[in-house]
């Protein structure tokens, strides 16, 4: 079992980490990256917007709410954002493009 584990976690490896051509010139490409980046936005508000609710109290529309959980959103978004479109990237097979652009999300 453990060596069928490594084999298959060396070839998503392997599939995930590939070269892959630009998204500007493949449609393919383009729409698989479109589909990360939406489900990484819609995935991490649907983790924030509870866990803020949780911990602070705080929930309602954002631009009618208190400006601590505004403020509190934008803080905690954009980790939230890295991780949630670098981990959805990955298994989307496109490690490479997602860790960078996470990179760029936290600075």
């Amino acid at each position: 079992y453990h060596r069928k584990m490594s084999s298959l976690t060396k070839s998503f490896w392997k599939w995930t980490s590939q070269e892959r051509p630009s998204w500007r010139n493949d449609i393919k490409e383009a729409a698989i990256i479109f589909t990360v980046f939406g489900m990484a936005g819609s995935t991490s508000m649907a983790i924030i917007r509870p866990t803020l609710k949780l911990l602070i109290g705080l929930d309602g529309p954002f631009l009618d709410s208190p400006i601590t959980y505004i403020v509190s959103t934008i803080l905690i978004a954009s980790p939230a954002y890295a991780i949630t479109i670098f981990s959805i990237g990955t298994l989307a097979g496109r490690h490479i493009f997602f860790a960078n652009m996470a990179k760029k999300v936290l600075g």
